[in-house]
């Protein structure tokens, strides 16, 4: 979560949106991507945020939910290493 809100455009809706849904966090929490588990299980089932994402940016978060989904929970899902292994591409396209 800490890479993908630091690679996001600061100008971008994305990042206005993470302003406005967590108008309590200070501007630079969120620019340094400083989120606690409520607030990014907030964010994960928020299809606001992620249609206010570039298409770059939605591979990455559409990646991290993923992983977050198959690896860090409880269970771990059969593939756990091909979705491990596939995460860092969107993130590079990303820049």
């Amino acid at each position: 979560m800490k890479d993908f809100v630091k690679a996001m455009d600061c100008g971008g809706s994305g990042f206005q949106y993470l302003r406005l849904k967590f108008p309590k966090a200070s501007e630079a929490k969120i620019k340094e991507s400083i989120f606690v588990g409520p607030q990014i299980r907030q964010l994960m089932k928020d299809s606001v945020f992620e249609s206010k994402l570039t298409v770059k940016e939605t591979a990455a978060w559409t990646s991290f939910k993923k992983l977050a989904k198959t690896f860090l929970g409880n269970h771990k899902a059969e593939n756990y290493r091909q979705i491990i292994n596939n995460l860092p591409k969107p993130y590079k396209t990303m820049g």
